[in-house]
């Protein structure tokens, strides 16, 4: 390049960057909207190209006198990479615990004067474009194609469902219908779900469209009812565009238990030609699963998964009755045995029923493995078995479980939480933290079970305020989670607090017997190691205390 010559064009992965305009355009011409915290940060790597910016400068620069966190600039980045197609993560690169790299492919080095003069060309082959688009969308207005959207956002949140006469015997659970609609919706690669232990806090508040739509960001809403009537499962839904509450789309459906299978894939189905996907013939035939024997069966399940949604020792137990009487009324229905082992792994792991040991972990894989068995291609029984399966030994086993789970529901961010769960306890850190900003990337409502994982990465890449703030949320929105308790208390003594965390842990026991003798998972990494060695001295210290 000539010297005195400016590079105002960078070209990534075929888009082009214009630090002139402050704009980024595709490979046809076409501005990329990004939101403008996203495309500063982008406009800032771009001055910068070919070497490092780290996080504490992008953040002074992009967010000055202000202080944000990590996950502000990670959630700009993950926009970025989606915005250039970087799946591979080869042109925004991240350096870990410092930032961030922008690798550009070519460059427009041509000089000023000639770059004015085909950029005056190009704003005149724009505005005719302009002209032509308009004209067209005249013509062809109403004709119903779904229009283009920001892939940053969630395409659609499924809301509890309304049960009518709730208190009848054999009544479905809300909770549960939403995620069997979220989980066979999520099979659509081109839909991003909100997740469902999200949006079941928003159960019973009375919201709007448009607030729901203000909390998740949500492109559209399902919304409906549910009623049992004897030997029939009555479902009013409706598909709703929450940024005009309008109704695009709304039907009813009366099913037997035997009926199930084939309304769910006819719901699937019209929900996702309403919003412009299509239902690929795989995912049809998954849809025609096994129908479970009764709606007996159906009902129990639906309350069990409601009850794993905010666990508590005597919630995980009764679940397990539950699934256990399913069992037997209808040993083949699949997701009574994946839900089966993943309460009894809770349980397990929560020490939450005496009858249960770490010998039974073996047996509530084998549940699991069972569901598969009945039904392959069900993404959330692969989800479970990473859930169930002892990461700490056999960490490449529920790695592959989760990447099998999201080949089969890609939009399911659960699916990816529980991939960045598997990575984490593999060691494989940096690539935990990169699927877990992809499960978070696009709706800004976290599950309260997010916190947990949020908090461990944080901790293991040794960012101990923000392993305390995660830790905290966890301990107060799933105070049955006796791991939160854990981190918190050692990132309190990693941060110079530890009176702070001697004070708590007499109250902490008595909330949680499991801490006397906790040990953290996977055995005898960094964290384990740290964690330990923190727990193992608040014992020492209470029990000084307690003998003067």
């Amino acid at each position: 390049m000539a010297e005195g010559v400016l590079m105002t064009c960078l070209r990534l992965n075929g888009y082009t960057l214009n630090l002139d305009q402050a704009q980024l355009f595709d490979r046809h011409g076409q501005a990329v909207e990004l939101r403008p915290q996203a495309l500063a940060v982008l406009l800032e790597l771009g001055r910068r190209h070919g070497e490092l910016v780290t996080k504490l400068d992008l953040s002074a620069r992009v967010w000055p006198g202000v202080s944000v966190t990590d996950d502000s600039l990670v959630q700009c980045v993950v926009e970025i990479r989606r915005a250039l197609g970087d799946t591979r993560q080869q042109v925004v690169r991240t350096v870990p615990r410092r930032g961030y790299l922008l690798i550009v492919d070519a460059a427009d080095t041509a000089p000023r004067d000639v770059r004015r003069y085909y950029r005056l060309a190009a704003l005149a082959m724009v505005a005719v474009a302009i002209v032509l688009v308009w004209q067209f969308q005249l013509l062809g207005a109403g004709s119903g194609r779904p229009k283009a959207h920001d892939r940053t956002t969630a395409d659609i949140a499924i809301l509890p469902f309304r049960v009518l006469e709730a208190s009848r015997e054999g009544s479905p659970d809300g909770n549960g219908l939403a995620y069997v609609i979220a989980t066979e919706l999520a099979r659509n690669p081109d839909l991003h779900i909100v997740s469902t232990l999200a949006t079941a806090e928003l159960g019973g508040k009375n919201l709007s469209p448009a607030q729901i739509a203000a909390i998740t960001h949500a492109r559209y809403l399902v919304d409906g009812s549910a009623e049992r009537r004897g030997d029939r499962l009555q479902l009013h839904v409706q598909l709703i565009a929450s940024g005009n509450s309008r109704i695009v789309w709304s039907g009813r459906f009366e099913a037997t238990a035997q009926d199930l299978p084939d309304v769910t894939e006819t719901l699937i189905s019209r929900i996702s030609a309403s919003l412009g996907a299509t239902v690929r013939e795989s995912d049809r035939a998954a849809l025609r699963s096994r129908a479970p024997a009764s709606l007996d069966v159906h009902a129990r399940v639906l309350r069990t998964i409601a009850l794993t949604y905010m666990p508590t020792p005597e919630g995980l137990r009764q679940a397990r009755q539950e699934l256990e009487l399913a069992a037997r009324l209808d040993p083949n229905y699949a997701p009574t045995w994946a839900g089966l082992g993943l309460v009894k792994k809770m349980l397990i792991f929560g020490q939450h029923d005496p009858g249960l040991s770490r010998q039974d972990l073996p047996q509530a894989i084998a549940d699991v493995n069972r569901a598969i068995a009945l039904e392959p291609l069900r993404a959330s029984s692969w989800r479970v078995l990473s859930l169930t399966i002892e990461a700490g030994q056999n960490p490449e086993a529920a790695v592959s479980a989760a990447e099998r789970a999201i080949e089969l529901g890609p939009g399911d961010p659960d699916n990816w939480v529980a991939l960045a769960s598997a990575l984490h306890h593999a060691g494989r850190t940096q690539a935990a933290v990169e699927a877990f900003e992809k499960a978070i990337s696009w709706s800004p409502l976290r599950p309260p079970q997010y916190a947990h994982l949020a908090a461990r990465l944080r901790y293991s890449v040794q960012d101990y305020e923000n392993a305390l703030r995660f830790a905290r949320e966890c301990m107060d929105r799933t105070p049955a989670l006796g791991v939160c308790k854990a981190v918190w208390l050692s990132s309190l003594i990693r941060t110079g607090r530890a009176a702070e965390a001697e004070a708590a842990w007499p109250a902490l026991v008595v909330a949680t017997p499991s801490l006397r003798t906790y040990r953290m998972t996977p055995r005898n990494t960094p964290m384990a190691l740290s964690v330990d060695e923190d727990l193992d001295r608040l014992r020492k210290s209470n029990t000084s205390a307690m003998t003067q």
